[in-house]
């Protein structure tokens, strides 16, 4: 008869005690170095190791469910994903569970843990991540418990580690945005998008950059604020923007909050959009086309970014290198002037 392959002979392979492995295995918090991890890991690989919780047992127990990490659910762009995962979870047999981390990394790692506990079957994260090395250590601990038991881990936008990504190009959509008001006259333009610390925020500040250095304009930091994607904020970034010595004759908002926030401060400074600032967003969300003037915004696919994350959760044979750019669409309306 065969011997069973015992906790002690996992130690002894991974070179580690059993207290170790047993640290491992029950996922129970304690810190152990990852390779130190990945050694236990193929051990119980090699040994064919099954205890009660063990790797091939975690790898088949997964509940019909998607969880969906949302940087912020008030934002109609992360909304409108979270719809199309949703419904595309559920026309293929799995239930949504929505969480909001208010850009919070201590409540999104919570959200990780508990979506762990419940075996949820992939965990698709909305909005982009946080560009601190903190927060991306602990993503690479999300990452590789996870790939080592098949929960797969999907975004929609850069979060500075190796993840699967069905997104659009962000960086080229600020270039193109910048570029076109570049060929429309204006060289005084502002940039007013999310927190500096988020990673789209980085790739709207490198486009955008990128397109005045093609040019051999220099980047005015007076004509850039990184504050957050809402309304209030693209108020309060225009009034100061306004202030300083150089003022915009255009400018790139991150998303469509952020320019109602600039219209609604453009107008208490009693300028005109865009007899005398043009202005141009990111996300052709439905009340762009409502405000007066209409906004000019680049179109984003954000229902079938949702729907095609959770296809790719729930296929084979994807590594974490795979980055899927949709196709997007600039629709021009009358908020831009050209001043040639």
């Amino acid at each position: 008869m065969k011997k069973r392959v015992s906790i002690g002979d996992v130690a002894k392979l991974a070179k580690v005690s059993i207290a170790t492995v047993s640290r491992v295995i029950n996922d129970t918090g304690y810190p152990v170095s990852k390779e130190a991890r990945e050694r236990i890991l193929d051990a119980v690989d090699q040994l064919n190791y099954t205890p009660s919780y063990a790797a091939q047992r975690l790898r088949r127990d997964f509940n019909p469910v998607i969880g969906l990490i949302v940087r912020d659910i008030a934002n109609s762009f992360f909304g409108e994903i979270a719809k199309g995962a949703t419904e595309r979870a559920m026309e293929l047999g799995h239930l949504s569970f929505v969480c909001n981390t208010g850009r919070d990394a201590v409540n999104e790692m919570e959200f990780h843990e508990l979506l762990w506990k419940n075996r949820v079957r992939g965990i698709l994260l909305i909005g982009g991540g946080i560009d601190t090395p903190e927060y991306q250590r602990m993503m690479e601990k999300q990452i590789l418990r996870c790939n080592k038991f098949g929960l797969r881990i999907v975004a929609n936008a850069p979060q500075g580690v190796d993840l699967p990504m069905v997104t659009v190009d962000l960086e080229k959509i600020s270039f193109e945005i910048t570029e076109y008001l570049l060929k429309l006259g204006h060289q005084s333009i502002g940039l007013i998008t999310g927190e500096q610390g988020v990673m789209t925020s980085r790739r709207h500040l490198d486009g955008y950059s990128k397109a005045l250095s093609n040019q051999q304009i220099p980047v005015d930091m007076n004509l850039i604020r990184l504050e957050a994607f809402t309304e209030k904020c693209g108020y309060r970034s225009c009034k100061e923007m306004l202030e300083s010595q150089l003022k915009p004759t255009a400018i790139c908002c991150g998303c469509d909050p952020i320019a109602v926030g600039v219209l609604h401060a453009l107008h208490e400074a009693n300028l005109k959009v865009p007899e005398d600032v043009s202005l141009i967003s990111i996300g052709d969300t439905p009340m762009a086309s409502h405000l007066r003037p209409a906004l000019s915004s680049v179109c984003v696919p954000r229902y079938e970014m949702g729907a095609k994350a959770v296809e790719l959760i729930l296929s084979n044979n994807v590594d974490n290198s795979y980055i899927e750019n949709l196709p997007y669409r600039f629709i021009e309306r009358d908020s831009v002037k050209s001043l040639l």
